[in-house]
């Protein structure tokens, strides 16, 4: 392909905008020279762009220090002399807050440090952008005027584009001596510790994989610019070709599921979007390099957009630049699913299924961004006993693939590249989890009585026949909640009856006995499988999942019921109903039901010996009308999670909103308690199940309302054992009343404080 078909017409962005930069910038990395000599004539052609009296590059120095490394500007003299520390002056600032710095008046500014071998004594106006890289500040570049005058959005942009672009420099060699791009290789590189949320407990080490993976390493500048225009052209040719693939490889979508597709489709083929990596690639830059750069234009220009619409696009651009790069890499079947025989897995979001995907036994550790601990994904986590770790988006751009990686489940702590010493530490930490969960099953036939003779009942959360093993090896008494839906996630069609009667049978085998209470599929919402045509709503949470989606799609819950009662043929049958609004439902439910029941009559086949109902209250709706519904039902569950989201109007997968609520406010306390109440009057069996309850300062409040029966993850049943065996219900309970109604945010700390003076165990 000719330089001549493939050149964007018009000069692309126009001869005054960041292309013409980028130009000139290439032209200054690619000349012969030292490295100081092209550093000069990079400054002084950005300088020239943005019309600046000054423009500096500053580099991070070992010990933390900012030297200057290259002025257009500046008295020359100063350069690799003046230093300034992380937070010292105005480029301390910057590099210190990992943000741009911008004023008019920059020697009366409180920051303002004053280096006289610079010769700045006449400049004004101020402009600092950091540059980042993985996650960590490189350096600053600085561009200043001597009158006091406002940077223009152009002038701002343009600056931060060139940041990106130097910070990419810096790292892959192309401008620095050796030495010195190895000293940048060693901050990006060293030892990194994070700190995020706990969801799962336990402590796990391995190898950083990530679901995602970030863009491959690549040269910024353009050796042959031709021969880069070409490559462009081929990896636009593959994703429009991928692209395709997969609109018709899912015909069975429709409505709005196709609409999405299509809009995605949309994107690969406007020309637009081609015309600007085009434009980019002809400044200088690598198709990759180019990539970036228009991904970095769209989304700072997206951010500033009103519409919701035009903003919610931004992930379908990001997703695309991403598909983009990794064909430009050569990969063209994606990255797959290879892990490490120890491997910790990195992700900004994920889903229960996606999870399920990978090898268990690998998969020693997670580390999510934001993602709350009542999220489905921590859920089977939690099921599956994997620590996890979340907040850390930042991990995924601190961390490279292959990269030692330890987590903290306890403490919500991460560890990239660790030094010895901390690996030290985390294998002494290990060997004394292993010591007290060993205690715990000491413990696991001990009675779970308190200690004025209440007896409680603590059953297990499951979801997987590799989760009963846990049920005798914690001594739980039985399963509280085994979750069916997962069964259905991870599948490319609808399971069997056959299938899920077998699970059914041998989850039952398994129990040897013990009750297992089986939740119908709480599918639907945020949890659909590839092969359903669920439609978009705009709040899943709320939506059409759960019994609502059951009674209008019998097609789905009867099959379900059906193998429920063929694997429960001679034996006692626990179902329980998600998602139950109103009492009215559980007719719909029970209807549903008796039809199997009837069926399994005509043509003969075994049924269980007693089959139980149970609804769980997940909503205010249900848990103010629970004297209702228990009038309908055999037993209850308070589903904690679902309740305390609808009760704060805070998303359960939403770690900044959960993180503002804490279910120990004495209003959600209270609100319990009348459920307990109402379900006591009505004689109807109630539990708690959620994962509230491994809170061991909830699971005692818990009690104190009077809750005897629980459902909570195996990891739990032997910390939970211990601690009923300290506390006094009766006293907790009146310390409870005294203080429900305060208006307190939460009873956190106040409560805690109760439990260890009053001896009980909630480490």
């Amino acid at each position: 392909m000719s330089i001549e078909k493939t050149r964007p017409p018009y000069g692309g962005h126009g001869e005054q905008g960041i292309t013409v930069l980028l130009r000139r910038m290439h032209d200054a990395v690619a000349q012969e020279g030292s490295a100081q000599e092209r550093l000069d004539h990079l400054t002084r052609a950005i300088a020239n762009h943005v019309v600046a009296d000054v423009c500096s590059i500053y580099l991070r120095r070992p010990g933390d220090e900012l030297e200057l490394y290259a002025t257009e500007g500046l008295n020359r003299d100063a350069v690799h002399k003046t230093r300034l520390r992380l937070g010292e002056g105005l480029v301390g600032i910057v590099a210190e807050n990992h943000s741009p710095l911008i004023t008019n008046d920059a020697p009366h500014h409180p920051a303002f440090a004053y280096r006289p071998e610079t010769g700045e004594d006449p400049l004004h106006s101020f402009l600092g952008v950091p540059l980042i890289r993985s996650g960590k500040t490189l350096g600053v570049l600085v561009v200043q005027n001597k009158a006091a005058r406002q940077y223009t959005d152009e002038e701002v942009g343009a600056v931060q584009a060139v940041a990106t672009l130097l910070a990419e420099i810096a790292a892959s060699g192309e401008l620095l001596s050796q030495e010195e791009t190895a000293v940048v290789g060693e901050m990006l590189h060293g030892p990194e510790r994070l700190s995020g949320y706990a969801i799962v407990s336990g402590i796990a080490s391995g190898r950083a994989v990530f679901l995602k993976p970030p863009a491959p390493k690549h040269n910024v500048f353009a050796a042959d610019v031709a021969g880069e225009a070409a490559r462009l052209e081929e990896g636009l040719t593959d994703l429009r070709a991928s692209v395709d693939a997969m609109l018709a490889q899912n015909t069975s979508l429709s409505g709005m599921s196709r609409d999405v597709l299509e809009t995605y489709r949309l994107f690969a083929y406007d020309r637009g979007w081609k015309e600007r990596l085009r434009a980019a690639v002809f400044s200088g830059l690598t198709a990759e390099s180019a990539v970036e750069q228009v991904k970095n234009e769209n989304r700072a220009r997206l951010m500033q957009a009103r519409d919701p619409y035009l903003r919610e696009r931004l992930h379908d651009l990001d997703d695309l630049s991403h598909r983009l790069l990794r064909l430009l890499s050569g990969e063209k079947n994606g990255a797959g699913r290879r892990l490490y025989d120890e491997t910790i897995l990195l992700a900004r979001e994920m889903g229960p299924a996606e999870l399920l995907e990978y090898n268990s036994d690998n998969l020693k550790g997670l580390v999510l961004g934001d993602v709350s601990a009542t999220s489905h994904v921590a859920i089977v986590a939690r099921a599956l006993k994997i620590p996890m770790v979340t907040g850390l988006g930042a991990a995924i751009d601190r961390c490279e693939q292959g990269d030692d990686v330890i987590i903290d489940g306890d403490i919500g702590e991460v560890h990239i590249r660790p030094t010895t010493d901390v690996v030290e530490t985390f294998r002494s930490k290990t060997e004394l989890q292993t010591e007290r969960q060993a205690a715990f099953a000491k413990e696991r036939d001990l009675p779970a009585i308190t200690k004025d003779d209440v007896a409680i009942a603590i059953h297990m959360n499951a979801g997987l026949a590799l989760d009963m093993p846990h049920l005798h090896d914690t001594g739980a008494d039985g399963v509280g909640l085994f979750r069916t839906e997962l069964q259905f996630l991870i599948g490319s069609q609808l399971p069997s009856v056959q299938t899920q009667s077998a699970l059914y049978q041998n989850v039952l085998d398994l129990a040897e006995g013990k009750p297992v209470i089986f939740r119908t599929a709480d599918i639907g919402g945020d949890k659909t499988a590839s092969y359903m045509d669920h439609g978009k709503e705009m709040n899943p949470a709320m939506g059409w999942r759960g019994l609502r989606m059951a009674v209008d799609r019998p097609g789905m819950i009867r099959p379900q019921l059906r193998a429920l009662l063929t694997a429960a043929a001679g034996r006692t049958l626990y179902i329980m109903f998600p998602m139950v609004t109103l009492a009215e439902e559980m007719d719909d439910a029970r209807a549903l039901l008796d039809r199997e029941v009837e069926r399994a009559n005509r043509k003969g086949d075994a049924l269980p010996t007693e089959i139980k109902i149970g609804a769980m209250i997940e909503t205010p709706a249900a848990a103010w009308r629970i004297d209702l519904i228990a009038q309908k039902v055999d037993f209850l569950s308070v589903g904690g999670n679902d309740l305390a989201q609808f009760y704060f109007a805070a998303d359960r997968d939403s770690d900044r909103v959960q993180r503002r609520f804490d279910p120990l406010n004495p209003g959600f306390l209270s609100f319990l308690k009348t459920c307990v109440d109402k379900a006591r009057a009505a004689k109807a069996p109630l539990s708690y199940c959620g994962e509230q309850a491994a809170d061991p300062v909830m699971a005692a409040a818990l009690v104190g309302l009077g809750i005897t029966n629980f459902s909570v993850p195996a990891t739990v049943v032997g910390p939970f054992r211990r601690m009923t065996r300290s506390v006094n219900t009766a006293q907790i309970g009146e310390w409870l009343v005294e203080r429900l109604p305060q208006p307190t945010q939460s009873l956190r700390a106040e409560l805690s404080a109760y439990l260890r003076e009053n001896k009980v165990i909630i480490a």
